[in-house]
């Protein structure tokens, strides 16, 4: 990937094959467009609704989603510096490719990010998030008939991230972890919520609460890792089942 990022008056040269608008966008609403654009964009492209060497056209998507080209061109700039779409220089903006290998590259990277911020939020996190988290998902694992059982697994998910990302001690790291869970985000939309592996995931959470508490950094990181590890791999199955964990045990 090339690490300059083209300069967003660049993004409007017309691309020799742009991508005509097809039916998988929908207008967005006017509130967070570039966050919606960029979630949308992501959407389609780990959907396989855009390819890899598609060339997108900042305009004639703002036209399908009936916005300004503004939010457009935003959310292009920031998919580019995740490395999921390649601005060139007077030609434009490209999917880049998008499978297992590059699926395996984001949680390689997610777990370089967490494993560090676990490390150092350990001690620092207030006992008593932990000790409420921890509840909450034991109470999850013992009754998964429980009201709204799904988003409350979801929701005690990303709370346990939030916690470990805004207490780890570096503003910087912080903001690099929430910057991957845009991309995060958008692959586990596009997987949908599986019982099984919710079920998984509460019992990995509850597995990283314990040394927290205990203060045990290196086996909160030690956990943290196996945790995005397992989590790439459940994610790799649903997306490319037909890869069977090859490209997740060639990147380890």
């Amino acid at each position: 990937m090339n690490d300059a990022v083209t300069p967003t008056h660049l993004i409007d040269d017309r691309p020799p094959a742009p991508v005509s608008p097809t039916a998988f966008f929908v207008p967005l609403p006017q509130r967070a467009l570039r966050r919606n654009a960029v979630a949308s964009l992501l959407a389609a492209i780990f959907k396989g609704q855009l390819k890899a060497g598609d060339w997108l056209n900042a305009q004639k998507l703002a036209e399908q989603f009936g916005v300004s080209a503004t939010p457009i061109r935003e959310a292009l700039v920031e998919l580019a510096g995740v490395g999921i779409v390649e601005m060139q220089h007077n030609r434009g903006t490209s999917v880049r490719p998008f499978g297992p290998v590059q699926l395996q590259d984001i949680y390689r990277l997610r777990r370089v990010l967490e494993t560090e911020a676990a490390r150092c939020a350990c001690s620092e996190i207030p006992l008593e998030a932990l000790m409420s988290l921890r509840q909450e998902m034991t109470e999850l694992l013992g009754n998964r008939k429980a009201p709204h059982w799904s988003d409350r697994a979801m929701k005690s998910d990303r709370d346990l991230h939030d916690l470990v990302a805004r207490h780890c001690g570096s503003q910087r790291l912080a903001e690099e972890i929430k910057r991957y869970n845009t991309l995060i985000q958008c692959i586990r939309d596009v997987v949908g919520n599986q019982s099984a592996a919710q079920q998984r995931a509460l019992t990995e959470h509850l597995e990283i609460i314990e040394p927290l508490l205990k203060g045990d950094s290196e086996a909160a990181a030690e956990a943290m890792a196996g945790h995005i590890r397992n989590t790439a791999a459940r994610i790799e199955a649903a997306l490319f089942p037909n890869t069977s964990l090859k490209s997740s045990q060639k990147a380890d």
